[in-house]
């Protein structure tokens, strides 16, 4: 009733598959797969899985053969690779969950169902957003960004920022948010450091304009000199942050010089001889040209000796140079302000109206020179992706029979083909109809 090869797989399976270094088919190798030969494979390669690694294309095809139940206690007992999951198909989702659950993106956590998750992703997400209120939302965290909780809440009472944390980017922007004065060591820290002084000067300078607009004069003079202190520290930086700090107190010479505006000192300071620091041909095109529009603005200022001339009126209004919703934060501005500051409001608006519509004699001087570089940092968020943890099993532990699936398909392949070669109608035929065409013959 059996050729050769199925009675050897028929004895490995009654035997347990003991023997199992003899070929899977055997002498027919040669010849195109059957579908028994297909089950017999995959028999034998799910008893080996349990023992040792299989190929990963072995593996793929086993996550899509065997019982769910039987894939999960693979899972569990590590014996599936990531390179298991399979390239399509409806379990591809789960065990990519199961197996490789930083590939999956927040689209399939919600379709998952996987709200824990999805907790920790937001998690890191609003931290590199700056927003410090998720510290006091740790329920449901790993043990792992609870640690950085901990930290986190450590710099917040005590205002400084630990180099350990200083180095990892996207938390730069709560760092900031919870730690907005801590001290700068620039010669240890070339990254977070000017990163976080340029930020600190451009806060500085707005404050101090929507101080003066309020009338707040000792505010305001309080204000200007932290703006020069950080600059005057950072000028000297070998990172581009030294030139946005140069800006910064050419700015300053002429907003709130001693004896009145110090155009010449001004253009000194924005000289490519002006001191140590980067060499100006490092820096970026567009800072170049913003850098040189600068200081053409200064030279037409020295020239004309204007006092009252406003230098950069989007600062006066607290909104990014070029920001489409200058109008918008103008007129909300001068519901809130006395008569003196709604008349320097309305003389900031004049200047951008005149420089949009092409009229401005002088256009506004630049601050930053790299609006971009000091920007809230859009990197990707490293921990998210390695503190993933696997879901869960969803199933429940595989049964006695789901565990003997690929052994009994194996022996129904191999009864089948005995059947087929002695006429034999194909497995789970009914008896009454075997002999209801036996006597029909």
């Amino acid at each position: 009733m059996l050729s050769d090869a199925q009675a050897l797989r028929a004895r490995f399976l009654l035997d347990d598959l003991r023997g199992l270094e003899t070929p899977d088919r055997g002498p027919e190798d040669s010849e195109p797969e059957t579908p028994a030969d297909r089950t017999w494979r995959l028999y034998t390669c799910y008893e080996r899985l349990k023992k040792a690694p299989v190929e990963a294309s072995a593996q793929r095809e086993l996550t899509e053969y065997l019982p769910l139940p039987v894939v999960d206690d693979l899972v569990d007992a590590a014996c599936l690779t990531a390179r298991a999951v399979p390239e399509e198909g409806p379990r591809r989702l789960y065990l990519q969950a199961r197996l490789t659950p930083s590939g999956v993106g927040a689209d399939g956590l919600r379709e998952l169902g996987w709200h824990s998750e999805l907790l920790r992703r937001e998690f890191y997400t609003r931290l590199a957003d700056g927003d410090a209120s998720v510290l006091d939302q740790a329920s449901g965290l790993s043990s792992r960004q609870r640690e950085l909780v901990s930290e986190l809440r450590t710099v917040r009472e005590s205002g400084r920022v630990t180099h350990d944390l200083s180095k990892k980017r996207w938390l730069w922007p709560v760092l900031e948010r919870l730690a907005p004065q801590t001290p700068v060591d620039l010669r240890r820290d070339k990254s977070f450091g000017p990163w976080l002084l340029v930020r600190r000067i451009q806060r500085a300078l707005r404050l101090a304009h929507q101080s003066r607009l309020r009338g707040e004069e000792q505010k305001h003079l309080t204000l200007l000199r932290a703006a020069w202190n950080d600059a005057h520290a950072l000028q000297r930086s070998w990172t581009l942050a030294g030139w946005e700090a140069r800006n910064a107190m050419a700015y300053l010479l002429v907003l709130h010089g001693d004896d009145g505006p110090r155009y010449e000192e001004a253009l000194d300071t924005l000289s490519s001889a002006s001191g140590g620091g980067m060499r100006e041909d490092r820096l970026p095109w567009e800072a170049r040209r913003r850098l040189e529009g600068n200081r053409e603005v200064l030279h037409q200022l020295a020239r004309q000796r204007e006092r009252n001339h406003i230098l950069n009126p989007y600062l006066v209004l607290g909104v990014p140079d070029g920001a489409d919703s200058w109008k918008e934060r103008w007129r909300t501005l001068r519901r809130s302000l006395d008569m003196d500051g709604e008349a320097l409001a309305n003389e900031a608006k004049d200047a951008i109206e005149a420089f949009e519509r092409g009229r401005a004699t002088i256009p506004p001087y630049a601050v930053p020179l790299m609006p971009g570089k000091w920007a809230h940092s859009s990197v990707d968020v490293p921990e998210a992706v390695r503190s993933a943890m696997p879901m869960p099993r969803q199933t429940a532990p595989a049964t006695a029979a789901e565990r003997q699936f690929a052994k009994r398909q194996a022996a129904e392949a191999i009864v089948g083909t005995a059947c087929d070669t002695m006429g034999l109608p194909p497995v789970g035929e009914s008896s009454e109809d075997l002999l209801r065409e036996s006597s029909s013959e």
